[in-house]
């Protein structure tokens, strides 16, 4: 690298350092989702609500676009696309800069199921490649059969939660943590079929 690139490099991450700190966060903070109850109200913005009303319970097509998710539905090819917003962003350098808001809707990619909860709630860890954290998934559409990768799906943040679940084998006993909760909106994301790794899942059919 050269001498003047490093330059700006570092003062570049000396001035991402500044303002972090300005802002009253800090690494640690930047794991803490606040201490909202989950909410059931629908979102106050009329475009959050026709997303829930479109996506509901439907595949989406997803581009290839990694700084933002830009999907459409599976079923209407002619759709508009809607640009949403990456959970916890795509490998910020301070998670704190992208802090989610409770309410507001996002796409989980990257994520993986470990262990269902019961009551159709699974805990998974959810987030970019290089950031990510223990969520409860709230399935609506859903019911995952087996551990593994989840597809991206389109979620909404309705809180938080404190949940007591095994540690990761091979260590025993318990942890209790405070951790964000995501309901499931659409389905999975449609692909032509299912890659290896990822867990399988039947669609809920409402009555």
């Amino acid at each position: 690298m050269k001498r003047s690139t490093r330059k700006v490099a570092i003062v570049a991450m000396l001035a991402i350092a500044t303002a972090f700190a300005s802002s009253g966060c800090s690494p640690e903070s930047a794991l803490d989702f606040g201490t909202a109850p989950e909410v059931t109200a629908p979102p106050a913005d009329q475009l959050s609500r026709d997303i829930l009303r479109d996506y509901a319970g439907k595949h989406f097509l997803l581009t290839d676009n990694d700084h933002e998710a830009h999907v459409s539905l599976a079923d209407a090819p002619n759709s508009l696309h809607i640009v949403l917003p990456f959970w916890l962003g795509v490998n910020p350098l301070y998670p704190g800069f992208l802090r989610p808001t409770v309410g507001h809707i996002y796409v989980i990619s990257e994520a993986t199921l470990t262990r269902p909860l019961g009551n159709n709630e699974y805990l998974i860890r959810a987030g970019s490649k290089l950031f990510k954290s223990d969520t409860v998934f709230e399935a609506t559409h859903t019911r995952y059969v087996d551990t593994g990768g989840i597809l991206p799906t389109i979620v909404r943040f309705v809180g938080t939660r404190v949940i007591t679940v095994p540690k990761d084998a091979p260590a025993t006993g318990t942890i209790t943590e405070k951790v964000p909760v995501l309901r499931e909106v659409s389905l999975p994301m449609q692909v032509p079929e299912m890659e290896i790794g990822y867990a399988k899942f039947e669609v809920q059919y409402s009555k």
